[in-house]
């Protein structure tokens, strides 16, 4: 099962791996840089307020320059050590670093100061899960909805904990108790939707459905949804899905590929089909399925010169594929070979 959001990205966070995707929108560099300037102006005419440094801290760790956002938070707290906000942001900045152990440092100075601040227990869970100390993350969770039994987030850790030591029907049990509370805690959906994706598909579409309307720019959801509507002959529904996904992606293999698919398979359109996998191999030409079924595509069609050199690619990339093997196999039968 997959877990989403803000364990991966702890887990990303520790294992200090960074991967930013293609910016798609305009430059925000401008905007980003008058921001800090403004920080930076209102520091010099007032460096005793330490609530500057922790707003210029935030913005420093939301750009990813975490030695300036500590810089600014050691000023902070050598001004005032039980700043627990301060120390909030310090555990942040450890763990984006990859310094767990100094992150549950910070967070328990938090709970020494405030035993009821609810925040720094269920950082400590997630904390806990990602370094599999599943004891001590039961005891934050536990914790944490002493303090708030209706923490959607904790009953989400709660089922990816359960979920990690085999126990999936009390798993789906802590998932749906986190839709319950939040009915837009797009993880728990996510999972809910994977957990019942083979026993119970049109539950799991439900939880997919829901899952795009919390998020309704997410690829992960779209795909799975359309997946499912695919593998349950709801052809059209599918490719309303892949569509969707393209006007966010418009080179999204998968969405291409499996529109191509679809259309070959389910709807007998082959020259979509083609287009689709065409599309598919000009952003990949190591996509040897995409060749396969526009080669199978093309035999349909009639055209036995184009579906033999697309069963060819695909023999070059994948020596002894047994489908291409027969359906150059049946072009030579059907020619006389």
């Amino acid at each position: 099962m997959k877990y989403l959001l803000f364990i991966s990205i702890l887990i990303l966070q520790i294992q200090l791996i960074s991967c930013k995707p293609k910016s798609k929108g305009p430059d925000k560099n401008l905007d980003t840089d008058q921001e800090l300037a403004i920080l930076n102006a209102a520091i010099s005419e007032n460096d005793k307020d330490m609530s500057l440094y922790l707003k210029r801290a935030e913005y420093f760790i939301n750009h990813q320059k975490l030695n300036d956002a500590l810089a600014d938070l050691n000023i902070v707290l050598n001004s005032e050590p039980k700043n627990t906000h301060a120390l909030l942001s310090l555990s942040k900045v450890h763990v984006m670093m990859g310094k767990p152990q100094q992150a549950l440092e910070a967070l328990n100075s938090i709970n020494s100061l405030d035993p009821a601040n609810k925040e720094a227990y269920l950082e400590k869970a997630k904390l806990y899960l990602v370094m599999k100390d599943y004891e001590n993350c039961a005891l934050s969770v536990e914790k944490v909805l002493e303090l708030d039994p209706k923490t959607a987030d904790a009953y989400y850790i709660k089922g990816v904990a359960l979920d990690e030591n085999n126990e999936k029907l009390k798993a789906v049990e802590a998932f749906r108790m986190a839709v319950q509370h939040d009915p837009k805690h797009y993880d728990a959906l996510m999972q809910l939707g994977y957990s019942f994706t083979s026993s119970k598909p049109a539950m799991a579409m439900d939880y997919f459905s829901n899952a795009i309307k919390a998020d309704s720019s997410s690829l992960e959801a779209m795909y799975n949804l359309g997946m499912l509507y695919q593998e349950n002959e709801k052809p059209v529904l599918a490719l309303e899905q892949y569509a969707r996904m393209l006007k966010i992606d418009p080179e999204n293999k998968l969405a291409i590929y499996n529109s191509g698919y679809v259309n070959l398979v389910y709807q007998k359109d082959f020259d979509k089909g083609i287009d689709f996998f065409s599309k598919a191999v000009s952003l990949d030409s190591t996509f040897a399925d995409a060749y396969f079924n526009r080669g199978y595509s093309y035999e349909l069609k009639g055209d036995k010169p184009k579906a033999r050199l697309d069963y060819e690619r695909v023999l070059k990339l994948r020596v002894n594929d047994e489908k291409a093997a027969k359906g150059l196999n049946r072009l030579d039968k059907s020619s006389g070979k």
